[in-house]
């Protein structure tokens, strides 16, 4: 992980913003006036003292590109600054002052526009970091006090008022609220919560009072690993974001050197000094990278905040290539396709039993036990009468057995039957629950694995911006396996796995060339999410700084996926577009510059403006 950023460093950087405000303010005061000079210079009462309106102009508007360039000349540093600087200070030399003063007040307007767009892609980013709360009120002893979050400690109570955001990761212990987490998770509508109900650090209470045991400190919760997750992210680039720093760096003396050759044609060939020098100028101005090195790790960052926007936390740009150029997608089975949680699909009784009675016997004992089965058994039914069980044993791997009304009750797998020797109707499916009372059969159920509802479309979706293939890994039975797998449509089920076999499948598919993503629980199944081309990760928690997945759903609603992988592609799209259009354009005025037939105007817009037109088609176009 990246380095805890500290309440110290966040005053810092408000303190940073807030002078660089104060400076880009009279920036914009000094490039008016700048221009007001430059206007002046045309009036011909004032042709005597032109150049000096014109040097006012050109100080005024580039006063810092001017020192930073003529720095940068001793250091023999090449970069934007330092190109820009000779040229003005050559065309000025050469009398070409209008043309001087246009080059930095031009190449200062793409400036202040590019920007402006680049704060407006950040404005994602930003709302991620703002979601860690300053304070919290500390309960002790009825006495309520409001502290830094740092003071928080595991075990504390804490009340939290509506409009507060949650501070740390908590559970409630008394009250009822709704909470606005579409700032974590990217969804809208507010999430209902109660007594014994974990909730994430970062959400807003909207609604009601509630009273909270800590479960994390501030450092550990949710909210705080998120906003490290996002500082990671933007210094994690990706292969692209590499070849174009790399690029630059070996693009930019080549050009540097081509215009020294123009330069020096003249006195080779004994033409005219003035006409060639402006040429290299013009080549110099034309050339500069910017609008490469600005616009492509921008499209990242801005798919980072937009993907963020959505629910899902990407651990860096380098991330987003492997995940836009996904062509097969396999999903674990738990706690992903299913809510883990399980549900009675079908409920038979025997004889005179009816349903009612059956189920109260199930629920009596269940309650004993640690099975989720109590809670399917719970929620089938409103209402149902819990009854005293006494001589109570769990025979592990087989099932239950307890004494209800002075009659002997087993609630297990055909195994426990057999083995208190109870016939087993032949027409009882294998993966029945069986209950019998006394030495029959009273009626069984069968149970499954709840479905999430945006389970139900997810495959068509994923078809639908042409995923190959999507499968389903488990570690369950076939059988139970497919009655998820064939109710959801994917392609290819695979099941009984270890999570060793789950790697191999993966390993396999990629041996195909194909980029895999997989999509797992974040624990059991880290080997998998590391191994695959782009591994998500269900759910934030106490780990998730720690868990190898690429990306982090925080909002656990997989029917997100598609729009991300949708958002992935499309800063690939804009990346590989703005490329292309500034490669393109560059080309055009170098050769037309080398060969005398561009201005200098035209060399500036193929610098600041093409700079601005591939910013703004990144801000404009990644959704």
């Amino acid at each position: 992980m990246a380095c805890k950023h500290c309440d110290h460093c966040q005053i810092e950087h408000h303190e940073h913003h807030e002078h660089e405000k104060k400076e880009n303010k009279l920036d914009i005061i000094l490039y008016i006036i700048a221009i007001i000079f430059l206007g002046m210079s045309f009036i011909p009462v004032f042709s005597n003292i032109k150049v000096i309106f014109i040097l006012l102009s050109i100080l005024l508007s580039g006063y810092e590109l001017l020192f930073n360039g003529i720095k940068n000349i001793f250091k023999l540093d090449f970069e934007e600054d330092t190109l820009m600087t000779i040229a003005v200070i050559a065309a000025f030399c050469l009398g070409e002052y209008v043309e001087s003063s246009l080059v930095i007040i031009l190449f200062r307007l793409g400036e202040f526009l590019e920007e402006r767009a680049v704060n407006k892609s950040n404005e994602s980013i930003k709302e991620i970091v703002k979601i860690k709360a300053d304070t919290a009120n500390r309960v002790i002893k009825d006495v309520i006090e409001t502290v830094d979050v740092k003071e928080i400690k595991i075990g504390d109570i804490i009340l939290i008022k509506p409009g507060e955001k949650i501070p740390v990761d908590c559970k409630v212990i008394y009250g009822e609220t709704q909470i606005d987490s579409s700032s974590l998770t990217g969804e809208s509508k507010p999430v209902f919560v109660s007594k014994e109900m974990e909730i994430l650090s970062g959400g807003v209470n909207l609604t009601g009072s509630i009273t909270c045991e800590v479960l994390r400190d501030a450092e550990n919760s949710a909210a705080a690993q998120i906003v490290d997750l996002v500082y990671e992210a933007t210094n994690n680039k990706g292969k692209t974001e590499k070849f174009i720093t790399r690029f630059s760096k070996i693009y930019t003396p080549i050009v540097i050197l081509i215009a020294v050759l123009i330069a020096i044609i003249p006195f080779i060939f004994n033409l005219d000094v003035k006409d060639w020098i402006m040429r290299a100028l013009i080549f110099l101005v034309a050339s500069c990278p910017c609008s490469l090195v600005i616009s492509v790790p921008l499209s990242f960052f801005t798919g980072l905040g937009k993907i963020s926007k959505k629910g899902m936390i990407i651990k860096g740009t380098k991330h987003i290539e492997n995940l836009a150029g996904a062509t097969v997608i396999a999903f674990d089975k738990t706690g992903t396709l299913t809510t883990g949680n399980m549900k009675i699909d079908t409920l038979e009784s025997f004889n005179s039993y009816n349903k009612e009675t059956i189920l109260s016997y199930m629920y009596s004992l269940e309650l004993l036990s640690n099975h989720p089965i109590g809670t399917a058994i719970k929620n089938y039914s409103k209402e149902i009468e819990q009854k005293k069980v006494e001589d109570y044993k769990e025979i592990a791997g087989y099932g239950l057995y307890g004494k209800i009304e002075d009659r002997e009750i087993l609630f297990g797998n055909r195994k426990l039957l057999e083995q208190y020797e109870i016939k087993i109707n032949n027409e009882i499916p294998e993966n029945a629950i069986c209950l019998s009372v006394g030495k029959e059969i009273a009626g069984y159920v069968i149970l499954t694995e709840e479905i999430r509802n945006e389970s139900n479309n997810i495959v068509k979706e994923l078809k639908d911006i042409e995923i190959k293939k999507v499968i389903m890994l488990t570690g369950d039975n076939l059988k139970s396996a497919e009655n998820i797998g064939n109710r959801i449509n994917v392609d290819e089920i695979k099941a009984n796995l270890l999570p060793k076999d789950k790697l191999t499948v993966i390993e396999e598919l990629k041996k195909t060339d194909e980029k895999v993503i997989f999509v797992g629980d974040g624990i059991n199944d880290s080997p998998v999410l590391a191994s695959s081309s782009f591994g998500i990760a269900m759910g934030a928690g106490a780990s998730i700084a720690s868990i190898t997945a690429d990306g982090i759903l925080i909002s656990n609603n997989i029917s997100t996926i598609p729009s991300i992988i949708k958002t992935a592609r499309r800063v690939m799209n804009v990346v590989k577009a703005n490329i292309i259009f500034s490669l393109i354009i560059k080309a055009i005025v170098l050769i037309l510059g080398a060969f005398g037939i561009a201005p200098i105007w035209l060399a500036i817009l193929a610098d600041t403006g093409v700079t601005f037109l591939t910013v703004l088609n990144a801000v404009k176009n990644i959704k």
